[in-house]
């Protein structure tokens, strides 16, 4: 009976040697993913805080997408092996989606060389009056009027 209990107990300390092992494989497999992803991303975060313009921004998006397409999957296909939660994988494709949504924005935006908010317009200031029927009393051309000017026209002249 001794000798059982010390059999049991060996092939209970192999198969978690063996576990823990394996853990530490998936650790490290996963750590190696994991960097590169955090890598793009801080490259892509640094390029953010200085304003760059879509050109620069495009392959810093590609880049970050394709290493979170691999981390992706190697969530999904060391699922059992690492243990990796159901949360976790659909965080992480909810994460994806989003982020090629955004590079797909982003790089769109650089190949018509025209910044996200679109290129700047004029303010509308004649044009909702002119639509209206109605006018402002306000020429764009015109000379500078002066305190006492009001939109009938000039309070002192009256």
């Amino acid at each position: 009976m001794n000798r059982l209990t010390l059999v049991i107990a060996a092939a209970g300390l192999g198969s978690a040697l063996t576990l823990s092992g394996a853990m530490a494989d998936c650790q490290s497999d996963a750590t190696a993913a994991r960097g590169a992803l955090e890598e793009a991303g801080k490259a892509l975060g640094a390029a953010t805080k200085r304003k760059a313009d879509p050109q620069t921004l495009c392959p810093l998006f590609r880049s970050y997408v394709t290493a979170e397409i691999r981390w992706n999957k190697f969530l999904v296909d060391n699922k059992e092996w690492c243990q990796v939660p159901d949360e976790a994988i659909k965080a992480s494709s909810a994460s994806l989606k989003k982020s090629s949504g955004v590079r797909d924005q982003v790089c769109q935006a650089a190949a018509s060389g025209v910044a996200p908010g679109g290129p700047a317009k004029p303010p509308p200031q004649g044009s909702i009056s002119s639509a209206l029927g109605v006018t402002t009393g306000y020429s764009l051309g015109g000379a500078g009027g002066n305190v006492f000017d009001t939109l009938n026209g000039n309070v002192m002249k009256k």
